[in-house]
């Protein structure tokens, strides 16, 4: 996808180094498309990924991971992707409800716990 950003990485799909890892930060512009381009490229090189998605839905990247060539639903079926939803995560972290049959994943923050951190200080 992007030729020239892998070529200052000194990557490709073939060859890249394991245990390392790329963040992107800027508080100026919307790096959404880097996003889009770093999972699609690791997907494409065969890495099991653990994406924490805060700021969009799992469809949303999966409709534009669709668009790259790459299907964010086959990879979670193969096991080569965990997807977090963090938006519906810290939903149900505000509003909890009994028969909740979402992923508890973030279960450890609870509003009583929180609250008992703050008394503490």
């Amino acid at each position: 996808m992007f030729t020239e950003l892998n070529s200052i990485l000194n990557t490709s799909p073939d060859s890249f180094t394991r245990g390392e890892f790329i963040l992107v930060s800027d508080r100026q512009s919307d790096a959404s498309f880097l996003i889009h381009h770093f999972l699609s490229f690791y997907l494409r090189s065969r890495c099991k990924v653990c994406f924490l998605g805060l700021v969009q839905s799992f469809c949303h990247y999966s409709a534009v991971s669709q668009r790259l060539g790459v299907s964010l639903t086959q990879a979670k079926e193969k096991g080569q992707l965990v997807f977090f939803e963090g938006l519906k995560e810290s939903l149900s972290l505000l509003i909890p409800q009994e028969n909740n049959t979402e992923s508890e994943a973030v279960n450890f923050l609870r509003y009583s716990q929180i609250v008992k951190m703050r008394q503490k200080d």
